[in-house]
Parts: C-alpha cells; structure tokens; sequence
C-alpha cells in the first residue's frame, strides 16, 4: 500500500480561493456527514477465513469533516486550529490498531490502520474507524452468516463533499475462502493462483450507485 506524502490535496487548494460564503455554503450541505470521517487516497483490505480468523487493513487519508468544515470556513485561528487537529489524532491514537497517524492538515490524516481477530471465538461487528464512525465493516453473526460492507459516499452524497474540496478516491479488496451467498456488487471478482481464495475488488470513487456489500457462509 503506497503512502500519500505531506502534498496537499487539489479539491483543498481549492476550497481555499472560494469566497468565504461560497465555501460556508458548500460544507453546510454535507450533514449527513458531519459525525463521521470521510475517507480518500486509500487502499484496504479485509481477509476472512472459514476458521473465523480475519485481518482490516486501511493505508490512506482520513478527513474528520466537521473539523474541516470549521478550518475552511475560517472560524479558527492557525494556533486554535492546530490545537483541534492535535486533540484529534490523540483521539484516534487511543485505538493501538492504528500504526501510523500523521496529521497533514485540514483535520486530514494519513494513517496505516491494522486489526486481525477470530470471528469464531468472537462473534459481532467490527467497524473501522469505530463504532460511531464506520466506514468499513465486517459483520459476524453465530449462525454463521459473515457481511462485509463499506459506508463509503455513494454517488449522491459524493458529489456536494467535492464541490466542498472533500474526495473519496480508493480501493477495497476482499479475500475469503467461504462460499458467498447471493450475488456480491464487486467491481471485479477473481481467484487467486492457489484456487482456494476468491478475491473481490472495488473501486470506490463517489460514482457507485450503492454501498459495497458482500455475504459469505461459514
């Protein structure tokens, strides 16, 4: 998975010559996101075992939206801005699965996240970030039932978080060797070259009609 760097983003860029109310305007169309992060730049992966053994990996950039809304509206100052962005990344350091956090500005963080667990032993929802701000999921129930989904902005709530300098660009890859039930919304499914795991790829880029969303039988 490739790093992003410290380059700012083009849609920030140009947020920042708007006029002021424009930008106001813009961000106050997006509160069906403002308690969550909004992903970009990113590459992850879940792998899912029979055995109940499973691994999330995310390596890209995470907005807190309502933070970036402030900064760009200009509520803060430069040293009121870097203390909120500093109480942030303490937040997400709290959870140890996170690897990497580097703040990059504009409450955006490029992070390297990496959880692993045992479904079997432990049945339930994990969600990345977190509970409260889930973006990629993994359902397990105890009759064996194993959803994998992202809530990741389709394309109707895509297009004001661009007008607003905010892009959802990145890939999900799902591999498992259980047997799917129904019919996964992948962009591409493939075998791997052993023959014994199935890969499912997305392309998440805000033009998807629907949130990914895959069914596996253990």
């Amino acid at each position: 998975m490739q790093g992003q760097g410290s380059r700012s983003f083009r849609g920030c860029r140009m947020i920042g010559r708007l006029p002021r109310l424009l930008a106001v305007l813009l961000l106050a169309a997006l509160p069906v996101l403002s308690s969550c992060y909004v992903p970009d730049q990113f590459r992850a992966e879940i792998r899912i075992a029979r055995n109940g053994d499973f691994s999330l990996d995310y390596k890209g950039v995470l907005t807190w939206a309502p933070l970036y809304k402030e900064i760009v509206a200009g509520r803060y100052s430069q040293a009121e801005a870097q203390e909120k962005i500093e109480m942030i990344r303490r937040d997400l350091k709290r959870d140890d699965q996170f690897t990497s956090i580097r703040s990059i500005g504009r409450g955006q963080f490029d992070v390297t996240y990496h959880r692993t667990g045992n479904f079997v032993a432990n049945p339930g929802m994990v969600s990345f970030v977190r509970r409260n701000a889930r973006i990629l999921n993994i359902d397990a129930r105890p009759d064996g039932t194993v959803t994998v989904f992202a809530e990741t902005p389709n394309i109707d709530k895509a297009r004001p978080l661009a007008e607003a300098g905010l892009l959802v660009r990145g890939s999900l890859r799902v591999i498992s060797n259980m047997r799917v039930t129904g019919t996964p919304n992948a962009t591409a499914t493939y075998k791997d070259p052993d023959g014994e795991w199935t890969v499912y790829d997305w392309i998440l880029d805000g033009t998807a009609p629907a949130y990914p969303e895959i069914v596996f039988q253990r």
